[in-house]
């Protein structure tokens, strides 16, 4: 039984590079366009700067070539700061209000749209929060409904009638009279509010299991600890929740140069493959090629599942797409969670100081909200999403590293017991 459970951890300890290799932080700053079109081809004589420069800003470039053809990505320069981080995985309703209210305090939001996911950032001094929320499943109350032999499902219209459930009356049904079926943070859910949270504790029914209002995560970055969480506290107090405690995590972060809000990647990639063009590296590519590229380039349009290229659409023809917007694309898909929380945030980790003061952990914290304090929180403990770093007799936060150290230790244990 040992040396079998010997060989599962070794097993788990080779694959570890595998997903930590599906991952590049720099992809959220960078646009990759594979060259793939038939006609279109590389010349490897041809010069190629690695610093492309557009306006008063200056980008990295790569050109290479391989059996899918000539590859182009540009990124925005990165650079390393020192802060501290925060994140939470969970609902989390922003309201017409509340957003007066953030404003008044200082708070200035901004708000994306790309690929039917949403993300706004608000800022306030040094302090940034990102707030993702998922692909959404509708806009208006309309394109929600009931569905259930009782009507207690709220879901998207044209899924509502086809849902089934058991014909059996639940006491905490009289609560949907305290609410409404609608579009919240673009999920279909049971709108919330007091009076129907409330109803729903009393039945001894989990609010969270009923109110969808919309999963979400939010990452929060500052100068330091105590000016984070300050804003957090503020941010969340206005927003309804009551933030009790917030574990967070001091350390160094890889970020963008220049925030990717406030540089046009279309203009930057338009000008790199018109260089490449011009100069030579590139051939077969027409102008009408580099604009209809151009035109749809967001950063983040890189790595495998990403990147753009010359894909077949849904309707069988052939256009300039992100590769995961293609035909039956070959995603690509990893676990962990270390790799994954990291990879997403650019979250390097906090320095280990050797007379121990550091919060010695190794990726980032997870905030946790009090489930009593507010009717839009959602407790989230999933290891997939988020890192609660443990705090050992000594104060110091630890997390458990890597697969393969964690295999070493537990082999190191079965030798000793062995001897």
């Amino acid at each position: 039984m040992r040396k079998l459970t010997g060989l599962v951890i070794i097993l788990l300890m080779l694959s570890l590079p595998l997903a930590v290799a599906c991952f590049n932080p720099g992809d959220r700053y960078a646009v990759e366009v594979v060259l793939n079109k038939p006609g279109v081809r590389y010349n490897p004589d041809a010069r190629v700067l690695s610093i492309l420069t557009v306006g008063d800003r200056t980008f990295l470039m790569r050109v290479w070539d391989d059996d899918k053809g000539p590859h182009v990505r540009v990124e925005i320069p990165q650079k390393r700061e020192t802060g501290a981080y925060w994140s939470y995985s969970g609902a989390l309703v922003l309201t017409e209000g509340n957003l007066s209210g953030l404003a008044k305090l200082g708070w200035i939001g901004t708000s994306m749209v790309k690929n039917g996911s949403s993300v706004n950032v608000f800022k306030k001094g040094n302090v940034t929060l990102k707030i993702s929320f998922p692909k959404k499943e509708c806009s208006s109350d309309s394109d929600c409904a009931t569905g259930g032999c009782s009507g207690e499902i709220c879901a998207p219209k044209w899924e509502a009638e086809k849902i089934a459930s058991p014909c059996v009356y639940a006491k905490w049904y009289d609560c949907l009279k305290l609410t409404s079926c609608g579009c919240v943070n673009g999920t279909c859910s049971w709108k919330p509010n007091p009076a129907f949270e409330k109803c729903l504790k009393e039945h001894g029914v989990d609010p969270g299991k009923v109110i969808r209002a919309g999963r979400m995560r939010v990452e929060a970055t500052g100068p330091n600890p105590e000016e984070l969480e300050k804003a957090l506290k503020e941010f969340f107090s206005v927003v309804g929740i009551n933030c009790t405690r917030l574990s967070l995590v001091s350390g160094s972060s890889e970020g963008p140069a220049y925030s990717p809000e406030d540089v046009n990647a279309s203009k930057v990639v338009k000008a790199a493959l018109s260089e490449l063009l011009r100069d030579g590296a590139v051939k077969g590519l027409s102008d009408r090629d580099i604009e209809e590229i151009s035109a749809i380039a967001n950063w983040g349009d890189a790595g495998w599942n990403s990147r753009i290229g010359w894909y077949e659409t849904m309707n069988g023809t052939h256009a300039w797409i992100p590769y995961d917007e293609s035909k039956d694309p070959q995603l690509v898909r990893c676990g962990g969670t270390s790799g994954t929380g990291n990879a997403s945030t650019g979250w390097v980790g906090p320095p280990v100081q050797s007379n121990g003061s550091s919060s010695g952990s190794i990726g980032p914290g997870t905030g946790e909200l009090n489930p009593g304090s507010g009717v839009n929180v959602t407790p989230v403990n999933q290891a997939a999403e988020s890192y609660e770093p443990k705090t050992n007799a000594g104060g110091v936060k630890t997390i458990c590293g890597p697969a393969s150290i964690l295999g070493i230790a537990v082999l190191v244990g079965m030798i000793r017991r062995r001897r």
